[in-house]
Parts: structure tokens; C-alpha cells; sequence
């Protein structure tokens, strides 16, 4: 039912937080620290196994204070999100909040992992303790807006995006495509084709504004147009480096609207195939 963010956003939200925890550590200490935690952190594209190297050999190190160790296991759970193994990554987040229970980004993670297990309420009362932790980070008010969407609770998950926009007007975060979706569901299709023609002109090229809009020209019965916007999706440059689930989207949306227009045997391959990515994709369209 929801839309996730992109993968290189959940490996780096807060640009500069390196170095900044960096900064409490001894000269001597940083050293060794700064280029694992970078690594780490994905800061050059590495891939979601090269995250974890990192992160397990940071993770090692006797030096790390309790800040430092937190936010290793954050980007390690990270890192397994990416490769769907979300039983590690639930065990990272775990460790990230024993390590430090005041760090917002621990709370955020492991609600991003409750996320994607779909257990709605343990990831809404994560996603409210990041906010009261650290009230100003709009992925966070995106997040949980999407698990008020589950809930079916449009009005909330619509505050929650506008408070994103708020504190992001830029919309790096692609909040907009996200208050498109919960406008879809809703079924106001006039306002949430506003906001995903918004969310195209802001991020041109990319695929995750043009499969909210393939979605929501599903909604509305209108297959071609919902169809040919998914095709764009899939072929947007950067719908590779997107993680399983973001992938997976655009695909099973275009099995469902070639199924609905009859083309059968073509909207089951294109299912099939979501379905091999992120097992559980057909719960985001219910």
C-alpha cells in the first residue's frame, strides 16, 4: 500500500552526520574510524555487500563510543535491507537502539524494517519515537506516513507529508509522489494527478514519481496511459539501482493493468517476475 524511498536516500539522510560523530573521537581514533564509517555509510555508491564489510569491520573495533557504534549497526541494517534479508537487518536495528536509545536514526531504522514486515503498529510506534527524538528529519514524517496509509488513515499520512514538505520544500525526498499515492487511495484522483505531474517536473528521469503515477491511472481505469507510464518507469536510468522492493513496484503495477485490460499471460509474467524480486510486493497495491 505504500511507497518506499529510494535506496541512496535510507544509506544517507543526514548529509554531514559522519563527520560530524567523527569529530568526538580522538585524532588517532578517527583516523582508523572515517574511512570505514563512509564506507559504511554508502557515501560512494558501494554496493549493499561493500556496506556491510564495512560496517562488520567497523562494528569490530574497540574504539567506537556508543554513538559511533549505533549508527555502524543503523547502515549495516541497512545495507541487509538492501539484499532483503530482513531478519539481519531487524537484529542490526536492535543493536543500533541498545547501543544509543537517544539516536533518532536507530528508532527510524528499525521502524523501516518493521516496515517492510509489515507489521504496521511496532513500526508506527518506532516512527513516533524518531519524530519525538529528532522532529525535524522529513524522511521520518514520510515513513510514517506511509503506515498511516496502511492503516488507512489518510488524513494523518497527508499532515505527515505536508510537514515533510515543509521541512524539505525542494522535495529531495519524493514526498510528493507520496501524497499522490495516499490521495489515490484515497480516491481523489484530480488532486493526486496534480501531485504526481508536480513530483515528474521536480525529478525528471527518475522512476519512482512515474510509477506513483502509473498507479494511480490504474486507480482511475486508465490502463494504456497506467501502462505506458510503467514502461517509462522500468526503462528510467535509474530504476536499477533502486532496492527490491522499488524495483519490483513498477513491475507487478504493469502485471496488474495488462491483466485488468486482458492481456493475461503478459500481466502474470510481469507479476511473476515483481514477485521473484520482493515476495511480498502485491501488498502494496491492496
Amino acid at each position: 500500500m505504500w511507497l518506499t524511498q529510494p535506496a541512496p536516500y535510507l544509506r544517507a539522510i543526514w548529509p554531514g552526520i559522519v563527520a560530524g560523530i567523527l569529530a568526538i573521537a580522538a585524532p588517532a581514533a578517527a583516523q582508523d574510524v572515517k574511512p570505514l564509517m563512509s564506507k559504511c555509510a554508502g557515501e560512494h555508491n558501494e554496493t549493499d555487500d561493500e556496506m556491510i564489510a564495512a560496517c562488520t569491520s567497523l562494528i569490530a573495533l574497540p574504539q567506537l563510543d556508543a554513538r559511533q557504534r549505533s549508527l555502524a549497526y543503523s547502515y549495516r541494517a541497512s545495507g541487509y535491507q538492501g539484499k532483503n534479508d530482513l531478519e539481519r537487518a531487524l537484529a542490526d536495528a536492535n543493536e543500533a537502539i541498545r547501543a544509543d536509545a537517544s539516536s533518532s536514526r536507530a528508532f527510524y531504522r528499525r521502524g523501516d524494517v518493521y516496515k517492510n514486515l509489515h507489521q504496521d503498529e511496532r513500526a508506527l510506534t518506532d516512527f513516533n519515537e524518531s519524530i519525538r527524538l529528532d522532529p525535524k528529519v522529513p524522511v521520518y514524517f514520510v515513513d510514517r506516513s506511509n503506515i498511516y496509509l496502511d492503516l488507512k488513515q489518510f488524513d494523518p499520512a497527508i499532515r505527515d507529508l505536508d510537514e515533510a514538505l515543509r521541512l524539505d520544500p525542494k522535495d529531495e525526498i519524493n514526498a510528493t509522489v507520496n501524497r499522490c499515492n495516499v490521495l489515490t487511495f484515497k480516491g481523489d484522483f484530480d488532486a493526486a494527478l496534480s501531485d504526481c505531474r508536480k513530483a515528474i517536473q521536480m525529478h525528471p528521469r527518475e522512476s519512482y514519481p512515474l510509477s506513483g503515477l502509473g498507479f494511480l491511472y490504474y486507480k482511475w481505469g486508465k490502463l494504456d496511459e497506467s501502462i505506458a507510464t510503467y514502461d517509462a518507469a522500468l526503462a528510467a536510468p535509474d530504476w536499477a539501482s533502486y532496492d527490491p522492493y522499488e524495483r519490483a513496484y513498477p513491475l507487478y503495477g504493469r502485471g496488474l493493468a495488462k491483466s485488468k485490460k486482458g492481456d493475461k499471460a503478459g500481466g502474470e509474467a510481469d507479476m511473476a517476475a515483481a514477485i521473484a524480486i520482493a515476495k511480498s510486493i502485491a501488498f502494496d497495491f491492496e
